[in-house]
């Protein structure tokens, strides 16, 4: 979970670095984003909290049978949940173009 954590950590910086040069040409881009970019921030923050309470669990006095139920629901969160970051990465690079294409007036 921890090498999958740095990576992500490592990709969030990287994204919200791109965003911003994107941002400095096209305050659009900003907008564009922010949905998306939000729940990877979240699900990137979430995954944290669980390796920080798997890592707690771990180092307490509690049983064995609950130090395991909190690796195998951290695992769960890791291989089911925390793969949507995929998705809001592909949105938040996708840029603000194709928002934005269609005229004002055909919104009428």
């Amino acid at each position: 979970m921890v090498a999958k954590l740095a990576a992500l950590t490592r990709e969030w910086s990287e994204v919200t670095l791109a965003l911003g040069k994107r941002a400095a040409s096209n305050p659009d881009e900003v907008g564009a984003a922010a949905v998306d970019y939000l729940f990877y921030a979240g699900y990137v923050a979430l995954a944290f909290a669980w390796a920080r309470s798997v890592a707690a669990a771990d180092a307490s006095s509690q049983s064995e049978d609950f130090k395991q139920a909190k690796r195998l629901t951290a695992q769960f969160y890791f291989d089911r949940i925390l793969p949507r970051t995929r998705t809001h990465l592909a949105a938040i690079q996708a840029g603000a173009d194709s928002i934005f294409a269609m005229p004002d007036a055909s919104f009428g």
